[in-house]
């Protein structure tokens, strides 16, 4: 089933200053994004915060040079943490976050290639990630770096499937074939299956996909089909750009473009739709991620919160851009999505041509907290305890404080271009410390200040074990893959793009 949410008053308002001309968008099949952020030949080391401080940078190479950092994800092997920080074209950056205040590069991954998403998982003792080229593995010489060992063409496209058991050793694997590109790919929290998002736009009769691989040999890794997904005519796209899974892994999410997608995922190897998203107020479709909480009755609620990458990340003329999309998907509604609301960062003003929208995400539903990077206008802590009880309707949209959010901390530096921003790991009074990838400056680390959000579980004797510093959060050895997509709506226009060859994504 649709669900077609209609603007109000309100909303339409709101929605008429987000969409003032902008850029064109850029197609998303190569390269990923470029920086529209100014820097400087230092990162900036001060900025403009609330509840949160700076802590550290740590860049990727001695250039002086925008960084290009994309997607983030974290790896625990005995009592050292690891940070593992994608690029567009400098590979992966493994990085010891064991003191969070000295970050140390211990590797990279030397994969030059378009996109780097990353998603992290065990099997058979080993640890292994994938990484992601969108457009080739071939630009600059990546065809003679991650794929020295694969005999890759420069034109191949797809997957690398790398060896991180030793951290400071990565090793290339496998690699998957994929010739519509990889944008993003999702492990199932089995550890055995992948689900691939190549973001392409579309010229009609081209049948949008889902390619599924069987990765439980990860040296041999097999391709279980292609799942077709809804072509949704005179739209910009609507291909798969982004999927998360819940926890069980029965129930997959994907943002596409111009539809949000619930699929059955019982059977891995045979997913089942079970509805349909087609809301007209969100422009690009970026990512759609479920949070289940407990309200004080004991009923459960569960949201879908899907993530509006306006203009495809395309330079903007003003904030706070596209924001965030609320769906109550609880019982029987997951069948007919109830739009809730909307909700966008409080920092409405001109922007004068640095990105400014929402982009990667991540729950902490026993903190009833979710981070997220906002480009340009860097990074934010949300508190959504109230998504649990909140009453609303599609015409509702909040700034800063409303439908069931409330931001609570952000930090934002004047050469801030930010893709993603997660947390490893929460303290019980809420604070942490945070890791931002970003386009200009590389990898940042901040600290949230905290406070006690909502009804915070007690410490285990596992958590204080190690350095009093943990409480259970939704980061595990799965990471959930989010990352960017294409785009367009100039003043309600779409534009297609046609695909460059190595072109861009975001």
């Amino acid at each position: 089933m649709n669900a077609r949410p209609v603007l109000g008053t309100t909303a339409a308002v709101l929605a008429g200053l987000l969409l003032v001309p902008a850029a064109p968008a850029q197609a998303h099949e190569g390269g990923g994004d470029a920086a529209t952020n100014t820097r400087a030949l230092r990162v900036a080391t001060s900025g403009e915060g609330k509840a949160m401080s700076f802590v550290a940078n740590l860049q990727y190479d001695r250039s002086g040079e925008n960084q290009n950092g994309s997607d983030i994800e974290f790896l625990r092997l005995g009592d050292r943490e690891y940070a593992l920080a994608g690029t567009l074209d400098k590979g992966m950056q493994i990085i010891n976050i064991t003191n969070p205040r000295e970050p140390r590069k211990v590797a990279t991954f030397d994969c030059d290639i378009s996109q780097g998403d990353i998603q992290v998982w065990k099997r058979d003792g080993r640890v292994l990630a994938s990484y992601t080229a969108d457009g080739s593995v071939g630009e600059d010489g990546a065809a003679s770096t991650c794929g020295r060992d694969l005999d890759l063409s420069a034109d191949d496209a797809g997957t690398v499937i790398v060896d991180l058991t030793i951290p400071s050793q990565p090793s290339s694997l496998s690699f998957l074939d994929v010739p519509r590109g990889s944008h993003n790919m999702t492990i199932h929290p089995s550890g055995r299956y992948l689900y691939n998002s190549n973001s392409d736009l579309l010229t009609s009769g081209v049948a949008p996909i889902i390619t599924i691989y069987d990765v439980s040999r990860p040296t041999r890794p097999v391709k279980v089909q292609d799942y077709e997904i809804p072509f949704v005519p005179t739209s910009l796209g609507s291909e798969s750009h982004d999927i998360t899974f819940n926890a069980s892994g029965t129930r997959a999410y994907s943002g596409a473009l111009s539809q949000t997608l619930i699929l059955d995922t019982t059977d891995p190897r045979n997913p089942k739709q079970v509805s349909q998203i087609v809301d007209p107020s969100i422009n690009v479709v970026h990512q759609a991620d479920p949070v289940t909480l407990t309200r004080k009755n004991g009923t459960k609620r569960t949201v879908l919160v899907v993530t509006d990458e306006r203009a495809g990340a395309a330079a903007s003329a003003e904030c706070p851009g596209g924001g965030l999309h609320l769906f109550d998907i609880t019982g029987a509604k997951e069948r007919n999505p109830e739009k809730m609301g909307s909700w966008f960062i409080p920092a409405v003003q001109p922007q004068g041509g640095a990105t400014c929208t929402s982009h990667v995400l991540r729950m902490y539903p026993k903190q009833k907290l979710m981070t997220i990077a906002w480009y340009s206008q860097g990074v934010r802590v949300l508190d959504i305890s109230g998504l649990a009880r909140f009453q609303g309707s599609p015409a509702e949209v909040a700034l800063g404080d409303g439908v069931g959010m409330k931001e609570v901390g952000h930090y934002v530096m004047p050469d801030s271009d930010t893709w993603s921003f997660k947390t490893n790991k929460i303290r019980r009074d809420g604070s942490f410390f945070g890791y931002g990838n970003d386009l200009v400056r590389g990898f940042d680390v901040y600290r949230f200040n905290g406070k006690p959000i909502g009804d915070v579980p007690p410490l285990t004797p596992t958590d204080l074990k190690r350095s009093g510093d943990t409480t259970q959060t939704s980061a595990r050895w799965v990471g959930s893959a989010v990352i960017v997509g294409p785009a367009l709506l100039v003043a309600g226009l779409l534009r297609r793009r046609v695909r460059r060859t190595g072109g861009d994504s975001a």
